[in-house]
């Protein structure tokens, strides 16, 4: 009857063993965070000030490509009434139609110069911004415990606990206001 019961103690105490031994010898669970960088960009001080820099380029081009139009339908405008009165000889009424022409097509390249050049600055802008945010990201990442941070564009599901997009706008936003970066450049 001892055995018996030595043997249940045994076998009882090695169930209680073996089932806190999984528990007892894996480390905590892993921390995993997601974020969105367009979130970032969309709402953190440093991401509208790049914004703001973006669309404020592009309307400086955009007025000076409607100004040049403006300039060619004048142009056209003295042409056609030129060359109905009949006040305008062929070779004067012939350089200035080329002279249009020559205005159109400088104008259609200064617009694809314009369009090059703020998709540069656009890249430039985003560039900046990602890579603060992703050094801000590996630093929180450390300090924190997490075991992976991953951006939500390519991540399926995920419960929204995992997001730490707002933690990290509100760290970038203080990061931006003592580097003195977080304001608009003006011109």
């Amino acid at each position: 009857m001892q055995l018996i019961k030595a043997m249940i103690i045994a076998v009882t105490a090695f169930v209680l063993a073996m089932a806190a031994a999984p528990t007892g010898f894996c480390a905590d669970v892993a921390k995993i965070g997601t974020v969105n960088f367009q979130k970032i960009f969309e709402k953190s001080t440093a991401g509208q000030a790049a914004k703001e820099k973006i669309q404020s380029e592009g309307q400086r081009m955009e007025q000076d490509l409607k100004q040049k139009g403006e300039e060619i339908n004048a142009l056209e405008k003295r042409l056609s009434q030129d060359s109905g009165t009949g006040v305008m000889s062929k070779d004067a009424h012939e350089d200035k139609r080329w002279e249009l022409e020559r205005k159109i097509d400088e104008v259609k390249a200064l617009k694809k110069k314009y369009d090059r050049q703020i998709q540069e600055l656009q890249m430039q802008e985003i560039n900046q911004v990602r890579q603060n945010v992703l050094k801000l990201i590996q630093e929180y990442g450390k300090k924190e415990g997490y075991l992976l941070i991953v951006e939500d564009l390519t991540v399926v599901y995920a419960p929204q606990q995992l997001d730490i997009t707002d933690v990290i706008i509100k760290q970038y936003n203080e990061q931006s206001k003592q580097s003195g970066k977080g304001a608009a450049p003006k011109g």
